[in-house]
């Protein structure tokens, strides 16, 4: 496969493993769309190998550790790939999962890195390797918790771990390939970005554990940590989803998550709007998803609706054209970014 033909696949690879983070990442242009499409699918071929439901956690350990190996150096070594696609399922080579079809081709997405110069890699690198040792961390946490029934989290700060791994590393990867990019941000104004990256990340990671906990109870994780739960009277966290489960305070301690997320949220906002208002595709991309978030968060409100509606609690296909429409049209104006921003944190 030549580079014209890898740079198809990669490209048509992510529009079949999320819709969501396709549409902001196609925004970009140039080496910027080109790094952090990769730096994506790079981070769901971890997520896919973290995420599987029959390996064990050691082996999971063992097969991110060799994937994490091939970036520890700029050569990207070809025995690598072979050694971490050698280690793959076998079953998953019978599989129609596009995840693990992108793990099984990671010698065509992997070399692709190549041709982007060192100021885009080195970033890409080094996420891929802090996120790899955080999974295994928590594969390993998660299957000793499953064999006591559920998998949760003791504290907030175990929460707040959790999340930076899978996510608030992806804010600080941002910050240094929105730096390479962009003339404009200097030495000064990266410094003020690295201040709130992490928190880019966990608005969305925190507003997605809101949304999707009735789903992740199906599957007996709950990522609300024990300690919340104990505030609002459960003895364990899972109790929240127990039949004849007082309603009321499942929202009590849900809302706390759903706090905690409008929190990181304001620091988002904040560090899209130190995006030179130039790099338009840029900030655009930022925009999307976190005005997606707060109106996901001003429609579940206090937490209530996640547990009494019969239906997911979700923004619509209208709503996120709407939000792409109004942003191409104001993306530029920090005072409309915080009107807009402010008026759904109101409502909620």
């Amino acid at each position: 496969m030549n580079s014209r033909e890898a740079w198809r696949y990669a490209e048509d690879r992510l529009l079949l493993v999320s819709r969501t983070f396709a549409l902001n990442i196609n925004i970009l242009a140039g080496k910027l769309h080109k790094s952090i499409l990769l730096a994506y699918l790079y981070l769901r071929i971890a997520d896919t190998v973290e995420d599987d439901p029959v390996m064990g956690a050691s082996e999971k350990g063992r097969i991110l550790s060799l994937f994490a190996g091939i970036f520890e150096s700029a050569e990207l070594p070809e025995e690598k790939i072979r050694q971490f696609v050698d280690a793959l399922p076998a079953s998953w080579k019978n599989s129609d999962d596009p995840n693990m079809d992108l793990c099984l081709q990671a010698s065509v997405v992997v070399p692709l890195l190549h041709e982007l110069p060192e100021k885009y890699t080195a970033p890409v690198r080094n996420v891929v390797v802090e996120m790899c040792g955080g999974m295994a961390k928590f594969a390993l946490r998660q299957e000793q918790a499953l064999s006591n029934g559920w998998f949760t989290l003791e504290s907030v700060s175990d929460l707040d771990e959790y999340c930076y791994y899978v996510a608030g590393i992806v804010g600080k990867l941002l910050t240094k390939l929105f730096a390479a990019d962009s003339s404009l941000i200097g030495a000064e104004r990266e410094k003020l970005l690295a201040q709130l990256d992490v928190s880019f990340g966990l608005a969305l990671q925190v507003t997605n554990i809101v949304k999707d906990c009735i789903e992740d109870s199906g599957r007996r994780v709950c990522f609300v940590p024990e300690e919340i739960c104990r505030r609002h009277g459960f003895e364990h966290s899972f109790d929240m989803f127990a039949e004849g489960a007082d309603k009321k305070s499942c929202a009590a301690a849900l809302g706390e998550l759903v706090q905690k997320a409008w929190k990181h949220l304001d620091d988002a906002i904040a560090y899209t709007k130190l995006i030179p208002r130039v790099n338009m595709r840029t900030r655009l991309f930022c925009l999307w998803p976190l005005l997606m978030a707060a109106e996901n968060l001003s429609l579940i409100g206090d937490g209530l609706s996640v547990f009494v509606s019969d239906k997911k609690v979700k923004i619509t296909r209208d709503d996120v054209k709407n939000i792409v429409k109004n942003t191409m049209r104001h993306f530029y104006s920090n005072k409309w970014i915080d009107e807009t921003y402010n008026k759904l944190k109101a409502s909620h």
